[in-house]
């Protein structure tokens, strides 16, 4: 699956964007998006779907100098899971 990630500061807080895409016949069966260790969304896709596409705006925090990390873990409908992170600084 190819899994994009961007963020960054919002005027509050910060914002994330998440898109995955099955490869070659692969369906999106499920994508949990975590920012800072908290679970943002944790999405059954049913039916399963050839893509995924999400944002959020003003979640997490909004202090200076603060790392932000955000994982992405999607399975396919196969069962097959797969991650990405990104990772950015306020």
């Amino acid at each position: 699956m190819d899994i994009q990630i961007q963020g960054g500061r919002d005027v509050m807080n910060q914002w994330v964007d998440v898109a995955v895409k099955g490869k070659a016949g692969q369906l999106v069966a499920n994508v949990t998006t975590v920012l800072d260790g908290f679970v943002l969304a944790d999405e059954d896709l049913s039916p399963p779907e050839d893509s995924y596409q999400r944002t959020w705006h003003q979640v997490g925090t909004g202090i200076p100098n603060q790392t932000h990390k955000v994982v992405v873990t999607a399975v396919d409908d196969q069962g097959k899971q797969e991650s990405a992170s990104r990772t950015w600084q306020d």
